[in-house]
């Protein structure tokens, strides 16, 4: 039975890992109908094609059976045009019904773009089948599951809109525009449908990663007369690149899609990765598409998180917290140091202007005192005269021993902390320093 639905979702959430598979990592994958209609290797160095090759079939009935491990697979290459082949094909996955699914954009007009992508599964082995095919197949890209297999035989894509990548500078522009070729080549999307474009000198991206190789694409303008250059800065190694078209050149096609701007191999680890503009003359502009790295951990549950947000949002399993990260370590000791001092001089600050207002007072204390018209008569029981200054009652506490006062005489060394049921005590203050607040 033939079901009906949407096979081909929004393009996939950029913010998972995506394993990448080229054309050649699943060659056995292609099969052919009949003798007359075959899968063919087509090799193109124009950057029409990812890895420079994609597998054709122009006679209906080519099949392509896959086997992944993951959440979710998708396909990009050249579709057929309707004039002379079918704008259908079939799918099924895991030997399940199959789902007549159209090409996007079907029509007279090729399009260069991810033409199938599944709906999303459970996370695990699964075999995808697609048949009745005219079509051409440039690579695939697999959603990373908690059970996919990684490490140095596996390629990860990072696409330009991931969160992983931080850019900065004020003219960057984010562009979901078709690449030209010619007049023989269908109109190219870009990974994801979009890139990021700038020439303002300043503007910069960086990218951390845990890996032992990674490489950096985008698109060439061979219709921007002019210069840019960057500065790739790998681990404090800095390789300078110049993107340059002369005034009055004649290219071949307006634009090259899948142009390597920069690639290393590093030993396996976390490594940071900067590009600078450092140069732009005329209107030339640093378009960038995506970047691929071979990656040094063996699962997504091993993957460092440089961004402190979960990778695969739409996995239960958290990823684990960076190793290593140097940069992260300095950030969050610079605010612990910067919060302790902070409070330190707040207390110091709070002391000495506590002392000062002691110290003054004090000092207004001594002067009453000292001035017999601030003195006043307020017991005389028992034949005693006790004489205090009005301003003794503000409300601090001393170390004193206690004083007799039979004779009425009172000294400026004298004030009145308490005053009992039966008598007025009239305390020596002892220390100054040995005041605090009641």
């Amino acid at each position: 039975m033939i079901l009906k639905y949407l096979c081909n979702r929004t393009f996939m959430n950029s913010a998972d890992v995506w394993l990448l598979l080229d054309d050649s990592q699943f060659s056995s994958s292609f099969i052919n109908p009949n003798a007359k209609a075959t899968w063919t290797k087509s090799i193109d160095f124009t950057g029409r094609w990812l890895g420079n090759s994609s597998m054709t079939i122009g006679s209906p009935g080519g099949q392509l059976v896959v086997t992944f491990q993951g959440t979710v697979i998708s396909f990009t290459g050249s579709t057929p045009s309707s004039t002379n082949s079918p704008t259908w094909f079939l799918a099924s996955i895991d030997s399940g019904d199959q789902v007549n699914c159209t090409f996007p954009n079907a029509g007279p007009t090729q399009y260069y773009l991810q033409w199938y992508e599944s709906p999303v599964l459970d996370d695990g082995l699964h075999t995808v089948n697609l048949s009745s095919l005219v079509v051409d197949v440039d690579y695939a890209i697999v959603t990373v599951g908690q059970t996919t297999p990684l490490g140095d035989i596996s390629t990860i894509i990072v696409d330009d809109p991931n969160p992983e990548i931080e850019y900065q500078g004020g003219g960057w522009s984010m562009s979901n525009a078709l690449l030209t070729m010619d007049e023989y080549v269908p109109n190219v999307s870009p990974l994801g449908n979009s890139t990021h474009r700038t020439n303002t000198v300043g503007d910069s991206l960086k990218f951390q990663f845990s890996g032992s190789s990674i490489s950096v694409f985008g698109v060439f303008e061979w219709t921007g007369t002019g210069s840019v250059t960057l500065d790739f800065n790998l681990d404090n190694q800095t390789t300078p690149s110049v993107i340059s078209v002369p005034s009055g050149s004649s290219p071949s096609h307006p634009e090259t899609p899948n142009h390597l701007f920069f690639s290393s191999n590093v030993t396996a680890g976390n490594h940071t990765l900067l590009v600078n503009v450092t140069d732009a003359v005329g209107n030339q502009t640093f378009v960038f598409d995506y970047l691929t790295y071979i990656p040094s951990f063996e699962s997504l549950a091993s993957k460092p998180n440089f961004t402190g947000t979960a990778v695969g949002s739409a996995l239960p399993t958290q990823v684990a917290p960076p190793q290593g990260n140097d940069n992260t370590r300095h950030s969050n000791t610079g605010a612990i140091v910067g919060g302790v001092v902070g409070s330190l001089l707040g207390i110091v600050l709070l002391a000495v202007l506590a002392i000062l207002v002691f110290r003054r007072r004090i000092s207004k204390l001594g002067s009453d005192l000292g001035s017999p018209g601030s003195l006043e008569r307020i017991d005389t029981r028992q034949n005693q005269n006790v004489y205090v200054s009005k301003r003794c009652e503000f409300g601090f506490k001393f170390t004193y021993e206690r004083l007799g006062c039979n004779d009425g005489s009172i000294t400026s060394d004298m004030v009145l902390v308490k005053r009992s049921a039966t008598s007025l005590a009239v305390r020596k203050i002892e220390s100054l320093w040995s005041a605090s607040f009641v």
